[in-house]
Formats: C-alpha cells, sequence, structure tokens
C-alpha cells in the first residue's frame, strides 16, 4: 500500500481546465504522453498552441544552431529534447531518441534539437566531445531557456508542427513516434501563424508610473539616487546569471566576514520571495572565490542558503562607482536603470520596495501565466 501511495505521488497528473489555443488531447494522443509529476505537466505545458520560444543568446551550441535561419524551418517538424549527461537516466536519452526516430519516413523533414539543462552543463562539453552527438545541443548554463521552455531536471520532450506551433509534449518514446508521424502526414497551411505565448510578446517598456522620492541621509556611500546607476559590473557568477530585463534590480553589496550582512540574509531572502518575477536580486562580493567559500564555510552557510543571485566581483567595480565605504549597502534601480534607493538591507522593507516596483509597473514583469522559473529559482 505505501508503495502504491509513494508511486500515485510521485505521477501524479493535476486534472486542469485546458488554456491551450490548440483543442485537447484526443483519447489517443492522451496515451501518448508521459506520467509526469503535476508541475512538470503544467509547465511543459503551458506553451501549447503557442511559438516554440526563442533559444537565448547564452546557450552554447555544439554543432550548427537550426534555428540561424528562421526559413530553414519552414514545412519541416521540431523535435527540442531535454536531457543531461549527469546521470544514468539522462546520458541515455540521445541514443533512445535517434532509435525511436531512424525508423520515421520522411525523416528529413525532421530537425531535432538536444537541450542541456543546466544540471552539470559546465562537463557536457567534455563528455560531448567524446560521445559526439547526432544531433545539435544547445547547452542551456543559465537555465533561462528551459525555464522558458517549461522543462526541469526530468527528461521531456516538445513537438513543433510545420507551421512553427507547438502541438505535444511531454511525450514518451512510443507517443514521440507517433505524434512526429502523424504531423508529417499533415499539410503546412499557410494561413495558420505561429504566435508568441502572451507572456513572451509583451515587449519591456519604460516605467509609466511617478517614482517616490526617499530623503533618508546616506552615509555609507555615494547618493545617486534619482541618477542614472554605473554599468553593472561582476567578474564571476556563483549562480546562474539572472535575467532583470523590464524588472527592478536590488544589487547587495556584502561580504561573508560582515556581520550586519550575514545577519540580513533572511530578510533578503523573504523580500526575494515576496518579489519574485518582479525583482531581481544580487548579492556581490569583492572576495576572491577561496576566501568566500571559506567565508560560507565558517558561517555554515552554502549558496543555497540564498534565494537569489550571487557573484564575485574581486576588483569592486560596481562596489567603487557606488562610492561604497561599510557595506551591508543596498541599491534598488528600476528597469531603465536609475538608482531610486539606497541603504542598509534592513532599511529596505516591503512597502518601500513595493512602491518602486508599483511605479516601475510599465515593464514586462515576466511570465506571468508562462512555465515558472525553476531552474532559476534552484539555484537559490
Amino acid at each position: 500500500m505505501k508503495l502504491g501511495l509513494i508511486l500515485l505521488t510521485l505521477f501524479a497528473i493535476v486534472d486542469h481546465a485546458w488554456t491551450s489555443p490548440t483543442p485537447p488531447p484526443t483519447k489517443e494522443e492522451s496515451r501518448w504522453r508521459l506520467r509526469l509529476p503535476a508541475e512538470d505537466r503544467s509547465a511543459v505545458d503551458s506553451n501549447l498552441g503557442y511559438a516554440l520560444p526563442k533559444f537565448g543568446e547564452d546557450v552554447a551550441w555544439i554543432g550548427a544552431s537550426p534555428f540561424a535561419n528562421g526559413e530553414a524551418l519552414e514545412d519541416r517538424v521540431v523535435v527540442v529534447q531535454s536531457w543531461t549527461h549527469g546521470n544514468s537516466q539522462g546520458r541515455a536519452v540521445p541514443r533512445k531518441l535517434e532509435k525511436t526516430l531512424q525508423s520515421i519516413k520522411d525523416g528529413k523533414d525532421v530537425v531535432v534539437v538536444l537541450l542541456h539543462t543546466p544540471q552539470d552543463a559546465t562537463k557536457a562539453s567534455k563528455f560531448l566531445e567524446r560521445n559526439g552527438s547526432t544531433y545539435p545541443v544547445a547547452i542551456d548554463s543559465s537555465g533561462r531557456t528551459c525555464d522558458a521552455m517549461g522543462v526541469y531536471q526530468r527528461p521531456v520532450n516538445i513537438v513543433v508542427d510545420r507551421q512553427g506551433v507547438i502541438r505535444y509534449a511531454g511525450l514518451h518514446d512510443r507517443g514521440l513516434k507517433s505524434a512526429v508521424e502523424k504531423l508529417l502526414a499533415e499539410p503546412r497551411d499557410p494561413s495558420v501563424t505561429a504566435t508568441p505565448h502572451p507572456a513572451d510578446a509583451a515587449p519591456a517598456t519604460p516605467p509609466t508610473g511617478d517614482f517616490p522620492t526617499f530623503t533618508s541621509t546616506i552615509s555609507a556611500a555615494q547618493d545617486l539616487r534619482g541618477r542614472p546607476a554605473p554599468e553593472f559590473a561582476v567578474a564571476q557568477w556563483l549562480t546562474p546569471e539572472p535575467s532583470a530585463q523590464g524588472k527592478v534590480a536590488v544589487i547587495d553589496f556584502w561580504a561573508t566576514w560582515c556581520g550586519p550582512c550575514i545577519r540580513s540574509i533572511p530578510h533578503m531572502n523573504d523580500l526575494a520571495d515576496q518579489f519574485r518575477g518582479r525583482v531581481e536580486f544580487v548579492g556581490i562580493s569583492n572576495e576572491s572565490l577561496a576566501d568566500f567559500n571559506r567565508g560560507l564555510s565558517k558561517r555554515n552557510l552554502t549558496p543555497r542558503s540564498f534565494r537569489y543571485t550571487l557573484a564575485l566581483d574581486p576588483q569592486a567595480r560596481m562596489m567603487s562607482a557606488f562610492g561604497v565605504r561599510g557595506i551591508p549597502h543596498v541599491a534598488v534601480i528600476s528597469s531603465d536603470w536609475v538608482v531610486r534607493w539606497q541603504g542598509m538591507p534592513t532599511g529596505l522593507t516591503s512597502d518601500v520596495l513595493r512602491q518602486i516596483v508599483d511605479a516601475n509597473g510599465g515593464s514586462n514583469a515576466g511570465r506571468a501565466d508562462g512555465p515558472p522559473a525553476r531552474w532559476s529559482q534552484a539555484a537559490r
């Protein structure tokens, strides 16, 4: 009984209203679908009926990208398969996929891309040098492309029809073969145009509100409120690089040796959770990597103790540009890259940050109805 309950929990699929612009799957098509955990199924299904999200510019390609020329994909079926070489299940994916698709007629009309998730991404190139790949591989170290496509740790596939519309997602091997064969048999309909997901389609726009004015004394840094922020600069990301386009940015200058900085971490974590999707938090230390790691160990901390992005800049370029004389020091920057608030982390309350976020409301606040940003959150 216990084993059965565990399996039911592991493979639970939540019944939910079908929100895709495409019709719900037929009874036959439903049999093609993998039994995925509810969150995985919801994320990968959220793009059904829309155009395939674009691969990010930060993706590293092993083999030529088939998306370099959009016209090359006209009238073809596209399969994007997520995987990782970091575990046995992931390593088996490329060969299984090749075996699944090799017997399909008109295989020349099928474009396949292997999307490597951030898990063990730093060693993916060496793995591919030893083992090769029949298909081009996109290595997504940041996780932004994976998040946009709704894929996480479990390998899943996305199938795009001849019109460029995502028709299926999260299929088992036999289901994938059946889906590809069905789409190959369908002629291209030139009257159908693939549209981006609404959460992707809205362009980032300048802030439209009136920002609040804060007049508290700034004693530990130069007061740049209301002025353009210095150029952003870090030497090394310790967690996946965030995407702050259209969002408010909170920069926390801190170090592992700084007691007040350490005591502020829970407060910053709470704010990061509360404003996730609307605000990007970045903690920047000017320590060396060795000193930083020793400091974390001494404090019994790990990168997962932080629910926001961490970076190092031993040259302290941005910190110097702010004229920071004492840490911790926080700067809040609107999406037009103007400093709106400065001070101690504890002075940055939910109310203060909400005023700035509300004034910044003309910007695109992220994929409100799209897949969750699980890779960026997992790195916190």
